[in-house]
């Protein structure tokens, strides 16, 4: 059970680009909100199945059904960028909430650029906390990860700053796993309503429940809530 005393901020992957959706994100976000009541959300892309107008301001509806900020970052479901910004604002996000800086940064196009990778460098100070849509090439996550030179890339940016980054979590693949890299948790959670598979050696295995994560902005824990009713 949450502690009533630490507020929390919630972070939910994937939850609109495949079919059936609307069954299924909402039942995880009101778990989330019943169980956390988390000021904010990040979201580390796909909130929408082809980009479009009517897709965003759906599931945007559902987002306004409490009282709590959803932040997105772009996830290739996402483009076109300008339907996007129309909803959501800038693909990259920089929020902080107490002591902590949330940071999303833009793979929408399945790359992270020399210049997104610099972008993000200027963003980190102490206690951040980094979102995105595509996870780096990690065991069992190369199936559907960023390019080898953007996973580069974007280690070098942990190497530089893991005193400073408490976590990482990645969207993209529809399930959940965590792994670690220079002492920082990464995290993927993208089964947040448009399909929560499961995780064989390097591809999807059988189901698993959706899930969403809960981030404590008083002791920096990170919690696992799953949809199992």
């Amino acid at each position: 059970m949450a502690k009533q005393f630490d507020p929390y901020v919630g972070i939910l992957g994937d939850p609109a680009c495949r079919p059936g959706w609307e069954r299924h994100f909402p039942r995880i976000a009101e778990l989330l909100w019943q169980t956390y009541h988390p000021s904010h959300v990040f979201v580390p892309g796909d909130v929408a199945m082809n980009g479009r107008p009517s897709e965003h301001e759906r599931f945007l509806s559902y987002c306004r059904r409490r009282q709590w900020q959803w932040v997105v970052a772009m996830g290739d479901h996402d483009r076109p960028r300008d339907h996007f910004e129309r909803y959501w604002g800038p693909p990259h996000k920089v929020t902080d909430v107490g002591r902590w800086r949330f940071i999303g940064v833009d793979t929408a196009e399945k790359v992270l650029t020399e210049e997104e990778a610099s972008w993000l460098r200027r963003q980190i100070k102490d206690d951040s906390v980094i979102y995105m849509h595509m996870p780096p090439q990690m065991p069992g996550w190369d199936f559907h990860a960023l390019d080898a030179a953007s996973t580069t890339r974007f280690f070098r940016v942990i190497d530089e700053f893991s005193d400073h980054v408490r976590a990482c979590f990645f969207g993209h693949i529809h399930a959940y796993d965590r792994k670690e890299y220079a002492g920082v948790p990464l995290i993927v959670s993208g089964a947040g309503g448009a399909e929560a598979r499961g995780l064989g050696s390097n591809g999807y295995e059988g189901l698993r429940p959706f899930q969403a994560m809960a981030f404590s902005t008083v002791s920096g824990e990170i919690f696992l809530l799953e949809d199992r009713r």
